[in-house]
C-alpha cells in the first residue's frame, strides 16, 4: 500500500465481472464529493399563513435531500445499524434479520417538530418535494432511485409459522393504512419454505406459499413503486399521530411543486439532521446495500447541481480519471455492480484502493469495509483460528446466474478487493476476480470465497 510495488499479478489488465466490488468506486467518489462528516438536513416548510388557532392556510412541504436512511436505522450511540444480511436481499437469500430501529423515526421526529411549532391543522396539502434529482428506475429494474427513501422504500414482512394447517402470522413495517396485507401462507408439517409476495393492485398485498411448523421466522419484502406517494402517506400519518389535523386525503398522488418555488427560512418548521455521511458509506460497504449504492450516483449528480443518474455516472468517471485510472481498464453503468456492462480490471481496482489510501477520507472508507470473519459480507468466511481473521478488510462481490441448459448455475463473478495487514505488519492491497465458473449450487458458489481465503492466508504468512 505504501510503495505501490506489485508483489504478484495474474491477468491484471483483463476485464472481469466485478459484482459488488463496483461499490468501492461510487463510495470513493461520493466520499470525495461530500466528505465523511457531511450531514443531510431534511427540512419541512409551510406556504401561506398560520393563524392564531394553529391552522395552516397553505401547504406543508417536506423537501427531500436524498438522505438514504432518514434516521430509521440510528442507534442511541450514534451509528447507522445494519445486520450482516440486509433486508434488501430478503427475497433471494435466507437468514435475513431486521434491525430493531423503527424505520419511521425520522418522519416521527419531523411530525413532532411541526406540532411543537404550533401547527395544529393543515388546510392545504402535505407534499414531498422530490426535485433534488430525477426519480429513475434502476438499471436492473428492481427499484426506484429517489431523493426520498423511507426504509429503503421497502415494506418488511416477518413471517412466523403457526400450527400445521394454520395460516402463518405476518408482522409488517412500516405500517400504513394505504396498504392491506393478507397472509395465505400455510403452515406445513415439513418441506421447504416457499413464499411469494403478490401485488394485487390498489394497495392489496397477498403473501402466498408455505412454511414448515417450528421453523424460525423468515423475512420477505415488497418494493414500493412510487417513493414520494409512499413517503407522503407515512408523513401524514405521523402528523396525525401527533394530533395534527390533516384535511388533505391520505391516498393519492403526491402534488407537484412548481419549478420556480423557493423556500424562506422563516417558514421552516422542522429539520431532520442525519448522522455523518461516513455511516452511510459503512452501511453500503458492510452489507452491500444495492439501492443505496445506486442512490449515491444520483447524489453525486445533485452535489454538482446535476439531475440525472447518467450525469452522476459521468461525474464518477471524472473522479476515477482524477485518481489515475485508465478509462480502458474499467466500464460501469451503475453504482451497485449489477449492470451487464460492468467490468473492472484488477489493476484498476488496486490503483483506486491505493489512491484512496492517500486521501483524507481513507480512514472512513477503511472503517466501512467488511472485516474478514467478523462482520458484513465476510462474516463466517473464516473462523477466529484463521490468520486472516480481523486482518483483512475488503469489499466482496457475487454475480450468479442460472444455466437452463444443464439445470445448474454459472458463477459469472466472485470478487474481493481491499486491504490486508500481513504477519510481518506489512499493509497490502489485494484484488481477486474469478469469472465464469459452472457451479451445482449456491453453496458451491459461496465456497469460492473460502478458496480465496486460502490464497490470502498464504500471502499473510509469507509477506
Amino acid at each position: 500500500m505504501e510503495s505501490g510495488e506489485i508483489i504478484y499479478e495474474k491477468n491484471a489488465n483483463q476485464m472481469f465481472v466485478p459484482g459488488s466490488v463496483a461499490k468501492i468506486f461510487i463510495c470513493a467518489a461520493a466520499l470525495d464529493a461530500y466528505g465523511p462528516e457531511y450531514k443531510f438536513e431534511t427540512p419541512v416548510y409551510y406556504t401561506g399563513e398560520v393563524d392564531d388557532e394553529g391552522a395552516l392556510k397553505g401547504d406543508l412541504i417536506l423537501v427531500a435531500q436524498g438522505d438514504p436512511t432518514m434516521n430509521g436505522r440510528n442507534t442511541p450511540d450514534g451509528r447507522i445499524n445494519f445486520t450482516n444480511l440486509d433486508h434488501g436481499d430478503a427475497n433471494t437469500i435466507e437468514g435475513v434479520n431486521l434491525t430493531s430501529e423503527d424505520p419511521l423515526n425520522g418522519l416521527n421526529d419531523l411530525a413532532r417538530q411541526v406540532k411543537s411549532y404550533g401547527i395544529k391543522r393543515v388546510d392545504g396539502d402535505v407534499i414531498i418535494d422530490d426535485r433534488l434529482f430525477e426519480t429513475e428506475l434502476s438499471t436492473t429494474g428492481e427499484y426506484m432511485i429517489s431523493p426520498i427513501m423511507i426504509n429503503d422504500n421497502l415494506i418488511d414482512f416477518e413471517i412466523t409459522p403457526g400450527r400445521v394447517g394454520e395460516n402463518a402470522s405476518v408482522k409488517w413495517r412500516p405500517q400504513t393504512s394505504t396498504y392491506n396485507v393478507t397472509s395465505q401462507i400455510i403452515t406445513v408439517d415439513s418441506g421447504e419454505t416457499n413464499i411469494t409476495v403478490n401485488d394485487h393492485g390498489s394497495g392489496r398485498i397477498i403473501l402466498k406459499g408455505q412454511i414448515p411448523a417450528g421453523s424460525d421466522p423468515v423475512i420477505r419484502t415488497y418494493t414500493i413503486k412510487d417513493p414520494s406517494n409512499f413517503a407522503r402517506s407515512l408523513f401524514i400519518e405521523a402528523l396525525q399521530r401527533e394530533g395534527v389535523n390533516i384535511t388533505a386525503p391520505l391516498k393519492g398522488e403526491n402534488p407537484q411543486v412548481p419549478n420556480n418555488n423557493t423556500y424562506s427560512e422563516e417558514n421552516r418548521v422542522a429539520v431532520l439532521t442525519s448522522l455523518p455521511f461516513s455511516e452511510n458509506i459503512k452501511l453500503i460497504l458492510k452489507v452491500s446495500q444495492n439501492q443505496q449504492a445506486d442512490t449515491l450516483v444520483s447524489l453525486l449528480a445533485a452535489r454538482n447541481k446535476k439531475k440525472t443518474f447518467d450525469e452522476g455516472m459521468n461525474l464518477e468517471g471524472d473522479y476515477l480519471k482524477k485518481a489515475g485510472l485508465n478509462p480502458d481498464s474499467i466500464a460501469l453503468s451503475d453504482g451497485r455492480g449489477g449492470s451487464p456492462s460492468d467490468r473492472i480490471s484488477p489493476r484498476a481496482s488496486d490503483q483506486l484502493l491505493r489512491y484512496i489510501s492517500q486521501q483524507p477520507y481513507f480512514q472512513s472508507f477503511y472503517d466501512g469495509l467488511p472485516i474478514m470473519g467478523y462482520d458484513g459480507t465476510l462474516v463466517g468466511v473464516v473462523n477466529n483460528s484463521s490468520p486472516l481473521y480481523g486482518n483483512l478488510r475488503a469489499k466482496t462481490g457475487t454475480n450468479l446466474a442460472d444455466d437452463k441448459l444443464f439445470n445448474q448455475g454459472i458463477l459469472l463473478g466472485k470478487s474481493k478487493a481491499g486491504y490486508m495487514e500481513t504477519k510481518s505488519g506489512r499493509r497490502l492491497i489485494i484484488s481477486i476476480f474469478i469469472n465464469n465458473l459452472p457451479v451445482d449450487s449456491f453453496d458451491q458458489a459461496m465456497n469460492v470465497q473460502k478458496d480465496m481465503a486460502y490464497i490470502l492466508e498464504a500471502v499473510y504468512e509469507n509477506y
